[in-house]
């Protein structure tokens, strides 16, 4: 069981925005399965949620898994907490933003006008034009607004 200093302690927040159950379960599951972090915190806001995650460095691991098995967008910040007295070192907070994709592996969807199937999906969605057949990479993130 990890030790939480105090009940509103946290490092970092993982940002979800537009999920659904599955994916809010999925992560509380691995959270809790990894005992490595706690979540302090759950906020409910403006299009979907936040967790308050007790470890930075597990937080930014949880969120390249996120990306690895939820297809989304996923982008890491920091900003300055504190300055640590004893070291004179800066002490960061850190936020994890991750919006799911709404389509998966193998939808038809139109993207420029163009329908458009979806191969596989990373850093970059990788796509056939169902008309030319032609395959190319576009990032996920142009991609983040097609519905299938």
């Amino acid at each position: 069981m990890v030790e939480i200093p105090h009940p509103d302690y946290f490092e970092g927040i993982l940002q979800i925005r537009g999920g659904n159950d599955e994916l809010i379960e999925w992560i509380q599951a691995r959270v809790k399965e990894d005992d490595k972090a706690a979540i302090t915190k759950i906020k409910d806001v403006r299009g979907g949620l936040d967790l308050y995650i007790t470890d930075q460095h597990y937080l930014q691991n949880l969120g390249r898994k996120l990306q690895d098995n939820f297809a989304g967008v996923m982008k890491i910040s920091q900003r300055i907490f504190t300055t640590d007295k004893m070291t004179s070192k800066h002490v960061y907070r850190v936020t994890v933003l991750f919006r799911p994709l709404p389509f998966k592996k193998g939808d038809i969807v139109t993207y420029q006008g163009d329908k458009i199937e979806i191969l596989g999906i990373g850093k970059k969605v990788r796509i056939r034009y169902v008309e030319s057949n032609k395959k190319a990479e576009i990032v996920a993130e142009k991609l983040e607004h097609v519905r299938p």
